[in-house]
């Protein structure tokens, strides 16, 4: 099937030490289109950069559940390598701290590995349609960061819709509701998400709450 609406970045890294997991994303993207040959595996960090090398991916998702400092190097390395590659993380939605410190690292979305395959679906289709999701976990991770912040003497320089975004997203609310609450389109939404999400990346590594 073709999905007119959607963006489809090649070539595509998936990196996973589980085969299964790998299988059902690369079967989820070509889903939407992705021809198998440019989805690219790997079940290793080192493989997966000298793949880096030699393919220069412009979508990468990385198995982040384990959380060690090989994957902390590899994304702040592949940052500096290829600023623009678009970086998702594959977690369970119970690791929002880790989330928030991953998108301090350079992450650009993420898809939780807990869901359901349509679930898993949903998230890839809104990060192939230029959106990024929002959880409210996430949301109120992001809240209480901040809060740590201004009691530093800093802040994270967030405006008052980013502000109402995550407020209501911390309630539990979809993009969906978010935008019709705030009178704005679910796109614009998404906008101020990822300029939340820039705010962090930019922010000083010295803040508590991204170590």
């Amino acid at each position: 099937m073709i999905h007119r609406d959607l963006i489809l970045p090649v070539p595509v890294l998936l990196i996973d030490d589980q085969l299964e997991a790998s299988q059902n994303l690369s079967h989820i993207l070509q889903n939407f289109g992705y021809p198998k040959e440019v989805l690219l595996c790997s079940s290793s960090l080192a493989n997966a950069v000298s793949m880096v090398q030699q393919h220069l991916p412009n979508l990468v998702f990385i198995n982040l559940q384990s959380w060690f400092k090989a994957q902390i190097d590899f994304i702040q390395n592949l940052k500096l390598f290829r600023r623009d590659t678009l970086i998702v993380a594959v977690l369970p939605s119970s690791m929002p701290k880790q989330l928030l410190q991953a998108i301090h690292l350079g992450i650009s979305a993420y898809v939780f590995s807990d869901q359901t395959a349509t679930g898993m679906q949903n998230q890839i289709r809104t990060i192939l349609r230029g959106g990024s999701p929002l959880d409210g976990n996430l949301a109120n991770e992001i809240l209480a960061c901040e809060q740590s912040i201004v009691a530093q003497g800093h802040s994270l320089a967030l405006s008052k819709t980013e502000h109402e975004i995550l407020s209501l997203s911390g309630q539990g609310l979809p993009s969906q509701q978010v935008a019709a609450n705030l009178n704005a389109s679910e796109q614009l939404v998404h906008g101020y998400v990822k300029s939340i999400y820039r705010k962090i990346m930019n922010a000083d590594d010295a803040m508590r709450c991204f170590s």
